[in-house]
């Protein structure tokens, strides 16, 4: 049986046999060993999460195409939908591997803290690792969203630079900056737009010409 979580379709042969690649005049010998595929990506979450099973955590973390927006939510749908209704059986072998349900969370989403916080995690009780994972995962959200921010002023402010620019020049220039030399300068990256900036006053049309080629 062989269990695959990739993305891209299986394409190695079903047989063992199929892998051999010498075999003239040594058919009769070969010992025939198909195997099972299971897929992960055809398995729909709604199976995983009934199964109620702790291996459906793993399968649910591991699930490559799964329609779970975000790690919270993820979260969220294994606590309650899937821990919280385990047999007390299952609730043990959970226990038991939740090492490597901590490891490939955090091979998912990538989180720092996780790595960070690894020893911490794993001793802890089940419900309390859960809330842990979902401040680790809200904390991670909140900053992204903050960078992101920061970085929707930044772009912002090199706009204003950019027509700031475009402005002074135009008044340097008259009629001889024209159009596409506007536009070249509003596709430009910010080191670049930083030069022009600092030698405004000075730089010559042929030398802007040059530096927005």
């Amino acid at each position: 049986m062989v269990f695959y979580d990739g993305k891209a379709k299986w394409t190695s042969p079903m047989d063992v046999k199929d892998k051999i690649t010498e075999i003239k005049n040594m058919e009769e010998y070969l010992i025939k060993a198909n195997y099972e595929l299971i897929n992960l990506s055809n398995i729909k979450e709604e199976t995983i999460i009934n199964m109620k099973k702790a291996l459906g955590v793993i399968l649910l973390t591991d699930k490559p195409n799964v329609r779970i927006k975000n790690a919270e939510e993820l979260l969220k749908i294994i606590n309650e939908e899937i821990i919280s209704k385990l047999p007390e059986e299952e609730k043990e072998k959970f226990d038991k591997h939740r090492n490597a349900f901590i490891e490939l969370f955090g091979k998912r989403t990538d989180y720092e803290e996780i790595e960070e916080r690894f020893e911490e995690l794993k001793e802890m009780e089940v419900p309390k690792m859960f809330n842990t994972l979902e401040e680790i995962a809200k904390r991670d959200r909140e900053k992204a969203k903050l960078e992101g921010v920061k970085e929707g002023e930044r772009k912002g402010k090199l706009e204003e630079r950019k027509e700031l620019i475009i402005e002074i020049l135009n008044q340097r220039f008259g009629e001889d900056f024209d159009k596409s030399l506007e536009e070249k300068i509003r596709k430009e990256n910010e080191e670049t737009i930083n030069q022009i900036k600092k030698n405004i006053l000075s730089i010559t049309l042929e030398e802007l010409k040059e530096l927005l080629k």
